[in-house]
């Protein structure tokens, strides 16, 4: 409700001496003079909006300490917070380049020591195999020696027995020769390991079946 006083005036000389500043006044603080001027004059309207202001900085001055202090602390444990994940990928970035160094290292070395130890066997089993064979080989050569000279020692028997048997005039004489002939061979080749008693003692008499006797001695040694 609007109230009448007719002409009465006030005196205001302010308004016309600072208007820039009470302009500053109603941007910065979002009220005016014009609004001061009526609510000073009853006008209930900016009474009102004036009060409810007034009402609203009460409740802000309430709270506004505990509001800047929660602030403050969101702030700076945002910031705490930032800066401490900073520091964390920094070191990351720093120590992670060695570790994973580390790490390569480490599988690679175990990966090569898996291989020497697979390559050491590997080597172990082709110088036992080696060996084996040589064995098997060498052994096999001195068996063939010695078979080779009892064979020896037979052939010149048998050779021995027929030139004399066509040459001399006593054929067992001569055969008992080529016997004797015949085992002295063997023994000069394999001394007390010849096989004498494998070298049939011939019979003039029945010298046509020496060579069923030479057969034999091949079948007994394999050859």
């Amino acid at each position: 409700m609007s109230r009448n006083y007719g002409t009465a005036k006030l005196k205001n000389h302010i308004p016309s001496t600072a208007p820039g500043t009470l302009g500053a006044m109603g941007k910065l603080f979002g009220v005016s003079a014009e609004d001061f001027a009526k609510a000073v004059q009853g006008d209930q309207t900016t009474i009102e909006q004036i009060a409810n202001m007034a009402r609203l900085s009460d409740t802000a001055k309430a709270n506004l300490p505990k509001a800047l202090e929660a602030y403050r602390k969101i702030i700076e444990t945002t910031g705490d917070i930032n800066q401490a994940y900073a520091e964390l990928v920094q070191l990351t970035q720093k120590h992670g380049t060695a570790t994973m160094k580390a790490i390569n290292t480490s599988k690679t070395g175990e990966q090569r020591f898996k291989n020497e130890l697979v390559e050491m066997q590997a080597e172990h089993v082709n110088a036992t195999t080696a060996e084996a064979t040589r064995h098997a080989h060498r052994t096999s050569l001195i068996q063939i020696s010695g078979a080779t000279a009892d064979l020896m020692a037979v052939a010149k028997y048998e050779v021995d027995l027929l030139k004399a048997s066509n040459k001399l005039p006593d054929a067992q004489d001569a055969a008992d020769l080529a016997y004797e002939n015949a085992v002295t061979s063997a023994l000069w080749s394999k001394g007390s390991e010849a096989k004498a008693d494998r070298i049939p003692k011939p019979n003039y008499s029945r010298t046509a079946g020496l060579s069923k006797v030479w057969h034999g001695f091949k079948n007994f040694m394999g050859i």
